[in-house]
């Protein structure tokens, strides 16, 4: 009888047990859950701040405010183009936060956005910064449109800040199926 023994390399075993089980924290109303894609330390759950990057409670999920920013390496204002590219970044890192809490951005029923005008870091006024978000957002949120707010302040957290965006979902929660067993 012929043997064959599987060898599994050492850094497969060492990836496999490094990979991030999802944890939930829960008090039976709200819930927060981190995962390998929205890892602990990469939220602002443990930072000073003490925040939740998405939050669900009932069939609502409500997504931390996340900015859109000029990055420190750029020298020069933020044109429409470089804009619109970090609002779909921004989309995209959202879309991971709401999958984080059982949700789409597709079940976007309330946006609230607050727009910063800085003609050192962008020439874009506050109508064009929202004209080119709605443009991003069309690819992620279908009709029927959700209620949209738009504010026009004079400063984010962080400085670099152009665009803040935040949430509301609707995704239900499934509901738990009777056990068939149980009589």
């Amino acid at each position: 009888m012929i043997r064959f023994r599987a060898t599994v390399p050492l850094w497969l075993l060492l990836f496999a047990t490094t990979v991030a089980q999802p944890q939930t924290i829960s008090d039976g109303h709200r819930s927060v859950t981190f995962s390998e894609e929205v890892p602990r330390d990469r939220t602002g759950y443990d930072s000073p701040w003490q925040f939740s990057h998405a939050i669900r409670a009932g069939d609502y999920v409500y997504l931390s405010g996340m900015v859109l920013g000029v990055p420190p390496h750029y020298d020069k204002p933020m044109g429409a183009e470089a804009f619109k590219a970090r609002a779909e970044d921004l989309f995209r890192y959202m879309q991971r936060y709401a999958r984080s809490a059982g949700a789409e951005l597709s079940g976007i029923v309330k946006i609230n956005t607050f727009h910063v005008e800085n003609p050192e870091l962008t020439p874009l006024d506050k109508t064009e910064q929202a004209r080119l978000i709605a443009e991003v957002k069309k690819a992620y949120v279908p009709e029927p449109h959700p209620a949209w707010t738009a504010v026009g302040t004079t400063g984010l957290f962080p400085a670099n800040g152009l665009v803040e965006i935040e949430v509301v979902i609707y995704a239900p929660q499934q509901a738990a199926q009777p056990d068939d067993d149980q009589e």
